[in-house]
């Protein structure tokens, strides 16, 4: 990576949250269209899998303590 990416980097990571998802909202507008090609099963499994672990941890970090 060049110093001026980790530069826009660590720019990037001092700004207030609301900053950054402006940022990158813009940014992804910008960018050139990107095909990934297809995804096989595999691929779809796995990314469903993070999706609902992450989705259960959050729902964990939510309940209330007993």
């Amino acid at each position: 990576m060049s110093r001026q990416t980790s530069q826009l980097l660590e720019a990037f990571d001092a700004l207030p949250t609301e900053e950054q998802r402006a940022f990158t909202a813009e940014f992804l507008r910008r960018a050139i269209p990107f095909d990934s090609g297809p995804l096989d099963d595999e691929e779809t499994a796995r990314a469903a899998d993070a999706v609902f672990n992450l989705l259960d941890a959050e729902e964990n970090d939510s309940a209330p303590s007993r």
